[in-house]
């Protein structure tokens, strides 16, 4: 029987911890849910989410069995395994790792034998080992891999997508000596469908890393094959769809207005980090990122030019985006290619709005940016820009629109439409 009051104890409660803390008690286990934000915490214990794929409903549930949430680090202390879900962000295009150095501080502070530490954070090879272990070790005398366990596993949340969730998304995971991985592994097979044992935290945290650096890659090579083909007076669209008819290998990517969300832009970054350190720079990769992180710029030049054709000056224009949000049909809109889009046409004197029904509002440096209220008075616009292709958006009878338009996204059919 175990020491402990507690099963599992998640800190960080965003997209990545919320739903482990949600399983995790859906599969009978005693979970704390624990963040540094309190008026988050507050939210939560009144069955109130801030993660479109968690309802209330699944908050109010969980709460009635064995699922409590706290800013109060000591219980981490009472908890058998603790997972780190916090954020890691680029700070000045830098890796920033301070989130999981805070939060591996807080658990050390607490930490006894007997204790499961998972990091799940997005980072780059070697953390585990060369950051959060020395952090544990130091600070509370215990020995790692003897007296606490301790491995990674890179998070696999993919937000509004109904098909593959956190319990069905087979799960990576990894230990720094065998009885860690053991341990770990027990630990994730009562929660999730299939799990993956890898040899090492080193090749668990690369994982995660070349499965976004994969996506970004062949992003920025359809995008700059659709560059080319506008130039060539190509239909990208139609070249990407009937490529996609070959039964094997090729698989099909998307052009657009560049690459958004808490993966895909920083990922690679981490990797190339990295292998900056080892004197080895990515080029392919950093190439890659080059590419995606010029499409917002492209789709502003393109807008121009379009609207240079029709004699519309850009200046003091009065431009509609439609989705703001970096993928269909969620209102997460980090990294969004919109936000570099509206603040170079901000800089240009256009007269901007979105409309969003996922977005109720949008602050941009500062600047809150005028939001339509709804899609009855598309025409008063000269131009509209389709840069996230929302499934309410079907609804739209472009044709009718007198304005001009421009879809980002090739996800309309519009005869009157020009497209990237």
């Amino acid at each position: 029987m175990s020491k402990f009051k507690y099963d599992l104890a998640v800190i960080g409660l965003g997209y990545v911890g919320l739903p482990l803390a949600i399983e995790a008690a859906n599969s009978k286990l005693k979970v704390v849910g624990y963040d540094i934000n309190e008026s988050l915490v507050t939210n939560l214990n009144n069955s109130t989410s801030h993660v479109e794929d968690i309802s209330n409903n699944q908050i109010s549930n969980s709460l009635e069995k064995d699922l409590i949430f706290t800013s109060d680090s000591e219980i981490l202390g009472e908890s058998e395994y603790i997972v780190i879900s916090v954020p890691t962000p680029l700070t000045d295009y830098q890796p920033d790792l301070s989130f999981v150095e805070a939060a591996t501080k807080s658990i050390a502070e607490n930490l006894q034998k007997g204790h499961v530490v998972i990091l799940e954070s997005t980072t780059y090879p070697g953390t585990t080992l060369e950051i959060v272990k020395p952090i544990l070790e130091k600070s509370s005398k215990l020995i790692a891999g003897e007296d606490f366990l301790l491995g990674y596993s890179p998070e696999r949340i993919d937000p509004g997508n109904e098909k593959w969730t956190f319990k069905n998304t087979p799960k990576i995971v990894s230990g720094i000596n065998k009885k860690s991985l053991e341990k770990i592994s027990e630990f994730y097979k009562l929660i999730i469908d299939e799990v993956v044992e890898v040899s090492g935290t080193r090749e668990a945290e690369m994982v995660k890393l070349i499965e976004n650096t994969y996506r970004q890659v062949n992003i920025a090579m359809v995008n700059e094959l659709a560059i080319l083909s506008n130039m060539l007076d190509i239909d990208i669209w139609e070249v990407v769809e009937a490529a996609k008819t070959k039964p094997f290998g090729f698989q099909s990517f998307r052009p657009g207005p560049g690459v958004g969300g808490h993966c895909i832009p920083i990922d690679p970054k981490y990797l190339s980090f990295k292998t900056r350190q080892i004197g080895q720079p990515v080029r392919f990769v950093e190439l890659a990122q080059e590419i995606n992180n010029s499409m917002p710029n492209y789709v502003v030049a393109r807008i121009s030019e379009l609207m240079n054709k029709q004699e519309i000056l850009l200046k003091n224009s009065k431009i509609l985006i439609l989705g703001v949000a970096y993928k269909k049909d969620i209102g997460d809109t980090r990294e969004s290619p919109a936000l570099d889009i509206i603040e170079s046409l901000l800089e240009k004197s256009v007269d901007i709005s979105y409309y969003d029904p996922h977005v109720d509002e949008l602050t941009l440096n500062k600047r809150s940016i005028a939001r339509e209220e709804n899609l009855e008075n598309l025409s008063n616009f000269d131009l509209i820009l389709i840069h996230t292709p929302h499934s309410k958006f079907q609804e739209i009878n472009f044709d009718s629109v007198a304005s001009l338009i421009f879809d980002s996204t090739g996800s309309f059919t519009i005869s009157n439409a020009n497209r990237l």
